[in-house]
């Protein structure tokens, strides 16, 4: 190694050993404050070891050199190694000598500053980093009911929506029927609510080959099925086969009589897959406990803008009940599972023309084991 490059080297050494000054300096002040501890004085001491340990290396390799040319029986090599061998522990054992130090000062300071009756610090005074864990906690209890719902928002077009495609009213896939269907009770021609196909929702319950589920309703607000426990209008529900080859047109016979609801426009039916979280009754006793306890203001909070249950039109989720909570049980004895609901119209988008009770809904439910002969609705309203 020649003069040019011992001097290029102790430049870059110089230059490297300011910058992790400077960085050693900022790092301190923003983890701990203004101000500089003592133990930055002794980095600072590190470093400025080291500049002192190039000189030496200079000093010596300049020695080196005189004495070469004094004496020719030197072995040059040996010298110029030895150096290089010894500069580099040394300036390691500084380096991590000085970095370890600074490190046990920095945890006597840290230990230095606790409470001398922490038990009273904790109830007098807030901890933000307790604030941090206990929300942390809130989170982890609320995530453990996160589910998956689509929501099925309708959109009105001002057009004709194919009966091949899912959605709500307008003409549907009239394949498997052999009229237009009427209410088994007061013989009212029903309102087509909407339609879902296999290919467009396959997370949606179709049992066996059916690839088509139609919701229809009872228009007739004097019906004798109307009001009951089941539902506001009396609901009808079917799934079948189709190939959406030709359908079939029939004539719906219109209604007379002064409460009958609107038939259901025609519309696009968009899907929105988002995650659904359930209501207080849905929780288990212990977790509501733990959220009501210990989070009561943070949850309400929280739930205003994201965890609440959707109150829409959906498939999946969890029911946004206006009630107590009610899941019917199957014959077999299993609690049956929540498949979908119909919201009351409240879309800016389209409007449905469907009320179902004071702005309630109807939630369908499903036994995984006993299939489709177990599905039955509940409704309420506010």
């Amino acid at each position: 190694m020649n003069g040019k490059q011992i001097v290029r080297l102790t430049e870059t050494i110089r230059f490297v050993s300011i910058l992790l000054l400077v960085y050693w300096i900022y790092d301190y002040k923003m983890n701990h404050g203004l101000g500089i501890a003592a133990t930055f004085y002794h980095v600072i001491l590190g470093v400025l070891i080291l500049m002192n340990g190039i000189l030496v290396h200079l000093i010596i390799k300049n020695q080196t050199s005189m004495f070469e040319s004094h004496n020719k029986n030197v072995n040059r090599e040996r010298v110029r190694y030895l150096t290089k061998i010894l500069i580099f522990p040394l300036l390691a054992v500084i380096l991590y000598g000085t970095n370890y130090y600074t490190k046990f000062q920095l945890e006597l300071s840290d230990s230095s500053e606790l409470p001398l009756y922490p038990d009273y610090q904790m109830t007098n005074q807030p901890v933000e980093s307790n604030k941090v864990v206990n929300k942390d906690s809130m989170y982890a209890i609320i995530e453990k009911y996160k589910k998956s719902t689509i929501l099925l928002q309708s959109r009105n077009l001002q057009r004709e929506i194919s009966w091949k495609e899912s959605k709500f009213g307008g003409y549907p896939n009239m394949e498997s029927f052999s009229e237009y269907p009427k209410c088994d009770v007061c013989k009212s021609s029903l309102n087509f609510v909407f339609q879902l196909y296999k290919k467009d929702f396959p997370e949606f319950y179709f049992p066996g080959d059916a690839n088509i589920f139609q919701l229809f309703r009872c228009p007739n607000y004097n019906c004798n099925e109307s009001f009951s426990d089941r539902y506001d209008q009396k609901m009808f529900h079917y799934y079948s086969k189709v190939d959406c080859k030709k359908n079939k047109v029939f004539v719906k016979l219109k209604n007379v009589g002064d409460l009958i609801e609107p038939e259901v426009p025609d519309c696009y039916l968009k899907s929105l897959v988002t995650s659904d979280y359930p209501k207080f009754d849905d929780y288990k006793s212990s977790d509501w406990a733990k959220l009501d306890n210990n989070f009561k203001e943070s949850l309400l909070e929280e739930s205003v803008e994201k965890y609440v249950t959707k109150s829409y039109t959906k498939i999946g989720g969890y029911p946004s009940f206006t009630q107590s909570s009610y899941y019917p049980k199957c014959n077999c004895g299993k609690i049956k599972e929540f498949l979908f609901q119909l919201s009351s119209d409240s879309s800016k988008k389209a409007n449905l023309g469907i009320m179902i009770g004071d702005a309630g809904n109807i939630y369908y439910y499903i036994c995984s084991h006993c299939g489709e002969k177990s599905i039955e609705s509940y409704w309420d309203c506010s």
